[in-house]
């Protein structure tokens, strides 16, 4: 499997030689970067490896300007975080926080120049309609949605609404399960709670192995990627910061993977770490995950397809290649996501809502 090295792939690999690049390449390598949402997190390598003085002097201030916005998204987090601590503390609720708050509070690598859009946030299940309660009473709405999509959200997903802090502006996501409760992959979401990890802050968030699994899951069943570059770079830094503390971490990964009934997401991910990024998987843990595969080749094709559309070169994104990969993956993440008998009344009404709201529009613009 071969895959266009871009400048951006290069650079994530190998940053050390942009010494001798030509002002083309960083003006590609700016684009790629606005275009995944990375520009801060390159700003942040070149920074910490002293090679910002490459940087031709007339295209820095994207990045500084990138960083002066990342700098202000962190704290407006963390004040989030404290904020919803103390909420849900009212109710003697603990929240463990997933995803790009956690990484955040844990101060990982890939916590650096990364932006994220909401707070996401996981509770016992039991917990969840006092959590909402409480969030509500202290300022915290969701969203306004039809009965359709409140029914999605609270019967059929793994999250309620989007709640949005009428102060502040930050959209939270109240998480009771990392998978759609109707989901054709499952796992008891108790097993998550088991191991857990209070960090620096007073703050839980999931242990090592589950954060980057649910970075996975959440990349390779969501079929929408328009952060699917930026993820899978957040897992690559995972696994090596890991392995560093661990020698033993990607052994313990494969069998927390079998446990939780994602092993074959763990393959398509180390797949795809080994296409973009050179990442060594361990040849046993490897062997291992691809003995549960019910067919090598559908798995092929599987991980060609993710190469196709998370590639952050925009040209191919223009091309017919990525369309049809792009379609393939959304059919796939719904199928895996819903039964039939659900998932063909969602499309359905989600075609036919979109049908009259483009109508609505262009009545309201006359």
């Amino acid at each position: 499997m071969s895959i266009k090295i871009t400048p951006l792939i290069k650079f994530l690999s190998t940053p050390t030689e942009v010494g001798a690049w030509r002002p083309e390449q960083w003006q590609q390598l700016i684009e790629q970067s606005y275009y995944t949402g990375m520009l801060a997190r390159v700003y942040a390598m070149l920074i910490k490896r002293q090679l910002f003085c490459h940087v031709p002097n007339e295209m820095k201030w994207h990045f500084e300007s990138a960083n002066k916005v990342f700098i202000a998204h962190r704290d407006d987090a963390v004040r989030e975080v404290e904020k919803i601590n103390n909420t849900l503390g009212m109710v003697g609720i603990t929240p463990v926080y997933l995803k790009g708050s956690a990484y955040l509070l844990e101060k990982l690598t890939c916590s650096e120049g990364r932006l994220f859009s909401d707070i996401d946030v996981f509770v016992k299940k039991e917990e969840l309609k006092a959590a909402e309660e409480i969030l509500g009473w202290n300022g915290w709405q969701v969203k306004s949605l039809d009965e359709h999509d409140q029914k999605y959200y609270r019967d059929w997903m793994h999250e309620l609404p989007p709640m949005v802090n009428t102060k502040t502006g930050m959209t939270l996501d109240l998480h009771h399960h990392l998978l759609p409760i109707v989901s054709r992959v499952s796992f008891n979401s108790d097993k998550l709670l088991e191991i857990d990890t209070e960090n620096k802050h007073s703050t839980n968030t999931l242990c090592n192995e589950d954060k980057v699994l649910h970075s996975i899951i959440h990349l390779l069943l969501d079929g929408e990627f328009n952060h699917g570059f930026r993820d899978i770079h957040d897992i690559y830094l995972m696994l090596i910061e890991f392995q560093q503390r661990d020698d033993d971490f990607q052994m313990r990964l494969c069998q927390r993977a079998e446990a939780l009934n994602v092993s074959f997401l763990l393959y398509y991910s180390l797949r795809l770490q080994q296409a973009f990024f050179s990442f060594q998987v361990d040849a046993f843990v490897m062997k291992n995950l691809e003995s549960g595969l019910p067919s090598k080749t559908i798995a092929n094709r599987i991980v060609n397809a993710f190469t196709t559309v998370l590639n952050p070169d925009l040209k191919v994104r223009q091309n017919s290649k990525y369309k049809w990969a792009s379609l393939c993956l959304f059919v796939r993440s719904h199928w895996l996501k819903m039964p039939i008998n659900i998932l063909l009344p969602h499309l359905t009404y989600k075609a036919f809502a979109g049908v009259f709201k483009k109508k609505d529009e262009a009545t309201i613009s006359l």
